[in-house]
């Protein structure tokens, strides 16, 4: 599957969107998450380099603009994109008006961030509140990084390519705990016998829940690296053995990997708590319910201590 497309939205696409676009870049870069992070713009200045303004804001924090050139935002771009970031609310609003079939994916800045805030546009303003607004734009897009992430789990865990038809990218980028499109699991076979999970993932479940009771209970005594990659391990040998054609193990094994990037190096108590809740869930076959929990607790993971 190509890498999907995560798209900026500005007004002329030569300050903050591409700036915005390369702070999140560096962002997931830096937690190994793979994904397209592109900018466009709702005014029409079509191959414009990004502002002197900008460019001086980029050069200072490590990043580069230089080979930016604006374009618009098409009807092309909005169906391959699997979210569409607006940097403040009046870009989505003319993003929504102009695309009405990609309403779902349209989210602003703030929105994703939790914060009811539109960093305003330093165009023409000297360059202390270009640097001022390019710092709190990148804090509200480290804020929305567990939304963001939600996103492209779920997206990693289907089969759907980007720019497939509208209906298919609006299915994928609600998430699971605000869909009740999928039917409980119990409801698939009636009077079926429950599938069989297999003892190796049994196994490296328990042993890996384990461990993080330990952790939270004896903190310091195990290292987070070592942890983590026994963790990763375990998601691997339960990936590799699916109950059944129900068993929603990849989409679950995705938000865990994404809740692993969220974690800190010195994780809280209420973290290795959810992960350890989260790791119990996988020694059975996973349900849509299951998905749509971690899913919902994926957005509030950095608030957990």
């Amino acid at each position: 599957m190509s890498e999907p497309l995560i798209l900026i939205v500005g007004a002329a696409d030569t300050g903050r969107a591409p700036l915005a676009a390369a702070m999140l870049r560096r962002h997931l870069t830096n937690r190994g998450i793979t994904a397209r992070v592109e900018s466009a713009g709702v005014l029409g200045h079509d191959n414009d380099p990004a502002s002197p303004d900008a460019l001086a804001v980029a050069d200072h924090l490590s990043l580069d603009l230089s080979a930016h050139r604006a374009r618009s935002l098409s009807d092309h771009l909005v169906d391959e994109a699997l979210l569409l970031l607006a940097i403040d609310s009046g870009t989505a609003r003319v993003a929504r008006l102009r695309f009405p079939q990609a309403a779902p994916r349209i989210h602003t800045l703030g929105e994703l961030a939790g914060r009811d805030r539109d960093i305003p546009d330093p165009f023409k303003m000297q360059i202390g509140p270009w640097l001022v607004y390019a710092r709190e734009i990148d804090q509200m897009l480290q804020r929305a990084l567990p939304q963001i992430m939600a996103f492209l789990a779920e997206l990693s865990a289907s089969s759907v390519e980007p720019g497939t038809k509208n209906e298919e990218l609006t299915r994928i980028t609600t998430l699971p705990s605000e869909s009740s499109a999928s039917p409980p699991r119990s409801a698939a076979a009636p009077g079926a016998p429950p599938p069989v999970v297999a003892e190796e993932r049994r196994a490296a479940a328990e042993r890996v829940a384990q461990l993080l009771d330990l952790m939270a209970h004896m903190p310091g005594i195990v290292e987070w690296n070592a942890a983590r990659e026994q963790i990763e391990g375990a998601i691997s040998v339960v990936q590799a053995h699916p109950a059944d054609a129900t068993d929603q193990i990849a989409a679950y094994s995705a938000l865990l990997r994404a809740a692993l990037a969220l974690t800190p190096a010195a994780p809280g108590a209420a973290q290795l708590t959810a992960l350890h809740d989260a790791i119990v869930r996988l020694a059975r076959p996973i349900s849509p319910d299951d998905v749509g929990a971690l899913s919902a607790r994926l957005g509030v993971w950095t608030s957990l201590s």
